[in-house]
């Protein structure tokens, strides 16, 4: 390699390590993709087990400890489409999903920590202990909630760290294992997808997103003083450019095999289109049917609705029972927010936490006796402007970054104001019902 290919290695090598100087060191001895997988499921005893995988992407391996090599092996020169849904590094207890951030289910009041199982993401519970703000499951992995930092930890000492991002997601940052080797998980600008991964020796991997979501795979690593790098790319990954943010889900690319719905289908586009005109600009667009717009694909999971776990029972997701409203297509652009007239009370004020702003209504739409809760709100101010009521922006607290700008809302049955985090589940209604038509 050319001695000026060694020296840009190096000084993008000593960057990320200036970017990660603060944050957790991990290690995870991970293994080939085929191998046997292992989660456990919420009864108490029950495992599943996989002993062959079915997995269609890319056989992987992971070289932690071969020093020489790039730090994620591939059996092959191309990628195939995926592969980062499968994508996972072994633990002693399970198989972490790498992509998926650990959730929390309101109505069980239990952490779901992502696993691969059977090629398709399964979860391990996590129900509160006997210790104040920890949580176990049955398999003795343990989680201490440290507001917006979460740490797990397995019964062998390695410790997991989830960070919340401007999503309200949280997503692994750093593992440590006791041995000390370490891993680092980095994120793009507005945290809402996995940038890359690197290790304590400066090997990196770095996901290179384009408008179909990943698009390649980059790796750099030294081997006997000399710098390397090498770009690995999907298959099926061409072009669109005839195809600008089209709210449609392309041969199921960014579905999760266990979700519950497949389709993004007519009818929910123009439900998000009425719910786009009832509280947004010109420009704004909604995901209320448990799809976010397809121009944020490239940053963003496209699905974020019900999924199926494999203990049979269904798991909400973000927009399960909730919608977000963005100014523009690619979800950057700024709107004006409004709400219906009609209702009889409201905030004074915006939450001090996350902008949420609230409103009673008698009547609304095809309800009656409902509470509207619009969250992430900036310039709030009440003005009439002919059936709506302009509160504002979007983007307030917790709804801004770089590259995400949104607002979230909820509506809830009953005059019940804004209800505890716990509490929500039970009372949320389906914004998709209370104006279809």
């Amino acid at each position: 390699m050319p001695s000026n290919n060694k020296r840009h290695y190096l000084v993008e090598s000593l960057v990320l390590f200036a970017v990660l100087s603060c944050a957790l060191s991990v290690w995870i001895p991970l293994r080939p993709a085929a191998a046997k997988h292992l989660v456990f499921a919420d009864s108490p005893g029950t495992e599943i087990e996989s002993t062959e995988s079915k997995n269609v992407a890319t056989t992987f391996k992971w070289n932690v400890t071969e020093k020489n090599a790039p730090l994620l092996g591939l059996s092959q020169d191309r990628l195939q489409p995926g592969f980062d849904q499968s994508l996972s590094y072994h633990a002693t207890q399970f198989d972490f999903a790498i992509f998926k951030p650990l959730t929390f289910d309101e109505e069980r009041g239990a952490f779901l920590l992502p696993a691969i199982a059977q090629n398709h993401v399964a979860f391990i519970e996590l129900t509160p202990a006997t210790t104040a703000r920890s949580y176990s499951s049955t398999t003795g992995i343990e989680l201490l909630d440290r507001d917006s930092m979460k740490i797990v930890k397995t019964a062998d000492g390695t410790k997991y760290l989830f960070i919340r991002y401007p999503d309200d997601e949280f997503r692994c940052a750093s593992i440590k294992e006791p041995t000390g080797v370490t891993l680092n998980l980095l994120y793009t600008a507005n945290g809402l997808s996995l940038h890359g991964v690197i290790d304590s020796s400066g090997r990196s991997v770095t996901f290179n997103y384009g408008k179909q979501g990943i698009e390649s795979l980059t790796q750099t690593w030294m081997s006997n003083l000399e710098g390397f790098t090498k770009t690995w790319s999907i298959t099926d990954a061409t072009p669109d450019d005839g195809a600008k943010y089209a709210h449609a889900v392309r041969a199921g690319k960014f579905l999760p095999s266990n979700a519950l719905i497949h389709d993004y289908t007519a009818e929910m586009e123009e439900s998000d289109k009425l719910l786009a005109q009832i509280f947004g600009g010109p420009n704004a667009v909604v995901g209320a049917n448990g799809f976010e717009p397809a121009g944020l694909a490239a940053s963003y999971p496209l699905y974020r609705g019900d999924v199926m776990g494999d203990d049979g029972k269904v798991r909400r997701g973000h927009l399960s029972y909730a919608m977000h409203i963005y100014g523009s297509a690619d979800g950057r652009g700024d709107s004006p927010l409004y709400v219906p007239a009609g209702f009889t009370s409201h905030s004074s004020e915006p939450s001090p936490t996350d902008a949420a702003v609230m409103f009673y209504y008698p009547r609304l739409g095809n309800l009656t006796d409902l509470t509207l809760a619009v969250f992430h709100v900036t310039d709030f101010q009440l003005t009439l402007e002919g059936e709506r009521v302009r509160i504002g922006n979007l983007g307030g607290p917790g709804g801004s970054s770089p590259l995400y700008k949104h607002s979230h809302i909820e509506f809830y049955r009953g005059n019940v104001g804004l209800p505890a985090a716990a509490a929500r589940a039970a009372l949320r209604i389906d914004p998709t019902t209370v104006f279809s038509q």
